[in-house]
């Protein structure tokens, strides 16, 4: 990693050292919201005491279903642009095409 950083962290009342290129206010950023997906899980009923993995396990869950949702968003808004960027494109050809015909 270019530039790694050591961070400690605490998340889910256990601490962790990091190393990340990620500067402390982006970790601390990304700390608070596992905790804040850990805590939701711990208030559906799950025990932080012997569900631990459990908790963890599941808020990786639902963090890797937003990125994916995310990341098909993305995706959807660039195929959007390509195919306007293609009709654009096939549109100046169209226009050139008849200027030279007119010619």
């Amino acid at each position: 990693m270019p530039d790694s950083t050591v961070h400690k962290t605490n998340i889910f009342g256990q601490e962790y050292i990091m190393k990340s290129s990620a500067d402390a206010a982006l970790m601390s950023k990304i700390s608070n919201y596992v905790n804040q997906k850990m805590d939701e899980l711990e208030e559906s009923g799950l025990n932080p005491n012997s569900e631990q993995l459990k908790i963890a396990v599941h808020a990786c869950m639902n963090i890797a279903y937003e990125l994916f949702l995310e990341k098909n968003k993305k995706n959807e808004i660039i195929r959007g642009i390509e195919a306007k960027g293609d009709a654009f494109i096939e549109f100046i050809d169209d226009r050139i095409k008849n200027i030279e015909t007119q010619k």
